[in-house]
């Protein structure tokens, strides 16, 4: 039995984006299992999946207000935490530790932030975008910065809120501006960046099919019943950047690559499409 208002409808599983899920994580163990990766990668991103399928099997129904801020500001500050305390690569910091493994922070906490801020009062959006803007620039992640532009600008109301939509695209515009003024050090990894080509040098269906779960992922949230569409919309946008990231540059690509953080990220921005935020009660 759910609680809260009757007229608030409870959202379905949304299966396409499962579908989704599912299509990229296992095109990219194939395209492991084929080009000669590690077993290690293969095992990594299948329990990720399965860890993400839980998420979206298990997540509440619907969200407190406060609830949606608390996971807000965790996914900022554990984004801003790289600053200080995260992995240092040739001068990049974009990972926190977990255990054994490395977290990506963008591609874990942004799927979700980008579900949940549209549905915030404009002043809190802007001071979100303003605040992971500057986090981007400095790490620097021209991904990063990419996906949190198309997450806002997609998400625009398309009226009203003007002044905040000029503000947060000049944020976003002036952190992609940064990252590209400071060339990424990073050589591309294999199994991580240009899965893509990597996978059609192997075969041309292999190359296909990873693509096409690729695009499924970018346009899945779109056909979600989310309990707001310019949420759905924000998702969509988030992984449309990190993908059209990797192919401009050595970006990791996200769920067809070798990581765990894009899958959990996704799932997680999946399994908030369908928790509508339920105001406070009044008085």
């Amino acid at each position: 039995m759910t609680l809260g208002a009757p007229a608030m409808e409870t959202r379905p599983v949304p299966w396409i984006g499962v579908a989704a899920l599912v299509a990229a994580t296992a095109s990219g163990i194939l395209f492991f299992r084929i080009g000669g990766a590690p077993g290690a990668y293969a095992v990594l991103n299948g329990l990720a999946l399965l860890l993400g399928l839980a998420v979206i099997s298990f997540a509440p129904r619907r969200m407190s207000a406060r609830a949606a801020a608390w996971v807000v500001a965790l996914g900022v500050t554990g984004i801003a935490a790289t600053l200080v305390t995260g992995f240092d690569l040739d001068g990049v910091r974009r990972w926190l530790p977990a255990g054994p493994v490395r977290l990506h922070a963008a591609m874990f906490f942004l799927p979700a932030i980008a579900v949940l801020i549209p549905q915030f009062p404009a002043r809190t959006q802007l001071a979100v975008v303003i605040v992971l803007a500057a986090v981007f620039a400095i790490q620097p992640d021209f991904a990063a910065a990419l996906a949190l532009a198309a997450a806002f600008l997609f998400s625009r109301p398309g009226r009203n809120e003007l002044l905040v939509s000029a503000f947060g695209a000049t944020a976003v515009i002036a952190a992609i501006t940064t990252t590209l003024l400071r060339p990424d050090p990073l050589a591309a990894v294999d199994f991580v960046e240009r899965v893509v080509p990597d996978a059609f040098a192997i075969n041309a269906m292999l190359g296909l099919l990873v693509g096409s779960a690729l695009m499924l992922v970018c346009v899945a949230p779109l056909l979600v019943r989310a309990a707001n569409p310019r949420a759905g919309r924000a998702l969509a946008a988030v992984m449309a950047g990190f993908v059209l990231a990797s192919i401009i540059g050595a970006y990791p690509v996200p769920l067809g690559g070798y990581g765990a953080s894009p899958i959990l990220g996704y799932a997680l921005g999946l399994a908030l499409l369908r928790a509508p935020i339920v105001p406070p009660k009044a008085g």
